[in-house]
């Protein structure tokens, strides 16, 4: 390993099944850059010894998923402004003036939402679910021009402390009348719980029939909410695209350059 190789990681527990070094290899290949991508299983717990032992080896930065997206905060020396608004943070990088993090979910969404020749400030926007994924993707629509996200998640009142100062969410209880409401309105719906059953995390009859479907979650297959959407030809898709398009912003923070989308999509085989 010479010195101008580029290091990078994903961590994150239980990780099974993660195409992030597919991606980040993709994106050096792409800029003609040499260099490596691991996975490391990680506990909340082993973090801050994993991310001392990256940086101690000469790693770029590292990508997080659950649980690390929160629990990072505590070590960082800085963050961007979205970060502490959205809470998680998947993307650190490792510096000499110290580590730093940023969420690259939200931007990354909008990115995919612009490819598939949707604008963000049309859309009429729902999202299962309440957690750091969704606060993330929230910050970024509303930043992009969406009047107002409706949030659908089983306890409203839990959930409001970590969701002030987004004005521009409602939330709603699942399965209330005004989700109900808001789902047949919708032309965005979004899925950002782990409820990747053959049911689903709601009815498809409840869904507005013209909605753009988009399942955070992604794995070996297309989940079956998404396929059970196509089958009824909607318009739906998985979280490998979101991954896709958050690897490219990781990328170019990293690199401190632009990183072309097409090499890493197929890299991964997306669309799919």
């Amino acid at each position: 390993m010479n010195a101008s190789t580029i290091r990078l990681a994903v961590l994150g527990d239980p990780l099974a099944y993660t195409r992030s070094p597919d991606l980040h290899l993709a994106g050096l290949a792409a800029l003609g850059l040499a260099g490596e991508s691991t996975a490391h299983r990680t506990t909340a717990a082993e973090l801050r010894a994993r991310l001392s032992e990256l940086a101690g080896r000469g790693y770029r930065g590292t990508n997080l998923t659950h649980p690390l997206k929160e629990a990072v905060l505590a070590h960082l020396a800085r963050v961007s402004d979205a970060a502490p608004r959205a809470r998680p943070v998947n993307t650190v990088g490792f510096a000499a003036d110290g580590w730093w993090g940023e969420t690259t979910d939200g931007p990354g969404l909008v990115d995919l939402l612009r490819s598939l020749g949707r604008d963000p400030a049309r859309e009429r926007a729902v999202l299962l679910g309440a957690g750091g994924a969704a606060r993330s993707v929230s910050l970024a629509l509303v930043a992009a021009g969406a009047p107002a996200v409706t949030v659908s998640t089983r306890d409203p009142e839990a959930a409001r402390d970590a969701w002030s100062g987004i004005d521009a969410a409602r939330l709603s209880g699942w399965c209330s009348a005004e989700a109900a409401a808001a789902l047949r309105a919708a032309t965005l719906v979004i899925n950002g719980t782990p409820l990747a059953g053959e049911e689903g995390p709601v009815p498809l009859a409840g869904i507005a029939p013209g909605a753009l479907l988009l399942d955070l979650v992604y794995g070996e297959r297309v989940t079956p909410w998404v396929r059970q959407a196509r089958a009824q030809g909607r318009e739906a898709y998985d979280g490998l695209g979101l991954l896709v398009f958050q690897a490219r912003r990781s990328l170019a923070l990293w690199l401190a350059r632009p990183v072309p989308v097409d090499p890493l999509a197929r890299a991964v085989g997306w669309r799919r």
